[in-house]
């Protein structure tokens, strides 16, 4: 067979691409930690990220480090190569089973089981599965906070309606600028006080993205478990914890927290695949979620076989509230070598990293003169956001003189909006110093 050569040159392209992509998928990273150090430049090295700019805004989406990026690339292949697979991959009995990989990744990171696990594309989703199939009654009620996100908030709204189910919110702190004053005590005890005996269930954000505050959530666990100590099953008040900017920086347990669902997208800290996340729930709080989507996480052939007799639903178990439908497998496949990523670094490495990052963060920008810090100095109450302001500037001038400096800062979407910014595995010191140096000019200049 003859080949022209526009052919012949579009063989060889395509040749050398897919060696490319085989070279970097065959490597993980190898710059993990020796004798307890991480080489951190070395880090910075397996991000694509434009070298040429400061980037602080990773807790918004992450780019994807190199093995993550060369494992989607070896699962993308494989599906182009026979979409079938995926039959094959769900359905199949015996060979690979990639979403119980992913789901066993995830458990062993977050100190849980994999059957406890449901799997989502993101956080949204997941508040919103979990809160539109909570099992509400005319007369109880959502209790969540004055400081939780859009998503938090309208996830509980829309599914107490048409319930007889009401939302409540409770100010963990003095609003709108009370949160570098907060102490765990009076976070706790405000919560405390606003259960009542309708109380169906409390949303809580471990880390809020308006300030920057952690929240004690263990603690509060406490209080929720006191007030359950006299209540009926039926009756149980259910911790439900948005921990999308807990997890991946704390080095915690999270399934082991006290929550009765922890929910996570992990393309932010986590450093996942974009458009994946979990729900976490305990076994015998599942029960009480009813699912809304139909599942093609078949762990539980029982919803299947239900389907097939037209029998009644079984009890809810956690593959039952992963949504189907077709997904971009290649990323949800992916999953693993992100937790791989981070167990390379330790995760008790990684938290000290960025803590110390953004403790830096909070101090440095503490000494500035028209520079208000709102996120806590003490670090038992701090993560890995940075909020601020400075005076005489709204938010989104001072988001935009810092990218005239080539520094990727963001303003928070909230009624009160302040200046984040957030040291991540991919900083160094140096940007954190030189993006102290820079609000010191934007201040001055004020």
């Amino acid at each position: 067979m003859s080949l022209d050569r526009r052919s012949f040159l579009r063989i060889l392209a395509s040749g050398v691409a897919a060696g490319a992509a085989a070279s970097e998928s065959s490597a993980a990273f190898a710059g993990g930690a020796r004798d307890g150090v991480v080489d951190w430049s070395a880090v910075r090295d397996e991000f694509a990220l434009d070298p040429t700019w400061i980037h602080l805004s990773s807790f918004f989406l992450v780019s994807h480090p190199r093995q993550v990026r060369a494992a989607i690339e070896r699962w993308r292949r494989r599906i182009d190569d026979n979409p079938l697979l995926i039959e094959e991959l769900l359905l199949a009995p015996g060979g690979e089973r990639p979403i119980e990989d992913v789901k066993a990744a995830l458990a062993g990171y977050l100190g849980g089981r994999a059957d406890e696990l449901a799997l989502v594309p993101n956080t949204t989703t997941g508040l919103a599965l979990v809160y539109a199939g909570l099992r509400l009654r005319p007369g109880q009620e959502v209790l969540t906070t004055a400081h939780d996100h859009y998503s938090h908030h309208e996830s509980i709204r829309r599914a107490a309606e048409g319930t007889g189910a009401s939302v409540r919110f409770v100010a963990l702190h003095e609003m709108p600028r009370g949160s570098s004053r907060a102490s765990s005590g009076e976070l706790v005890a405000r919560l405390e006080r606003a259960i009542r005996p309708e109380t169906r269930a409390v949303g809580l954000t471990w880390v809020h993205s308006s300030t920057g505050l952690k929240l004690p959530i263990a603690e509060m666990a406490g209080v929720v478990a006191c007030v359950n100590a006299s209540r009926r099953p039926g009756d149980r008040c259910l911790l439900i914890v948005d921990a999308v900017h807990g997890v991946g920086v704390e080095d915690v347990d999270a399934a082991r927290l006290g929550a009765d669902f922890v929910i996570a997208g992990a393309h932010k800290w986590l450093l996942g695949p974009r458009g994946t996340g979990f729900i976490w729930g305990r076994a015998d709080a599942w029960p009480e979620v009813r699912a809304t989507v139909p599942t093609f996480d078949f762990a539980d052939p029982a919803v299947w076989a239900a389907w097939l007799a037209r029998g009644p639903l079984p009890v809810t178990r956690a593959s039952h509230v992963s949504p189907g439908g077709f997904l971009a497998y290649e990323h949800v496949f992916a999953v693993p070598e992100a937790i791989a990523f981070h167990r390379a670094l330790g995760r008790d490495r990684v938290a000290r990293r960025i803590g110390e990052l953004n403790q830096c963060f909070r101090d440095e920008l503490a000494k500035l003169s028209g520079v208000v810090v709102h996120t806590p100095r003490d670090a038992s109450l701090a993560a890995g956001i940075v909020a601020f302001e400075v005076e005489g500037l709204a938010p989104e001038v001072v988001v935009a003189r810092l990218r005239e400096r080539r520094i990727h800062a963001t303003a928070s979407p909230y009624a009160v909006s302040f200046v984040r910014v957030a040291g991540g595995v991919m900083n160094s010191p140096a940007e954190v110093e030189a993006t102290v140096a820079a609000v010191h000019a934007l201040a001055r200049s004020a």
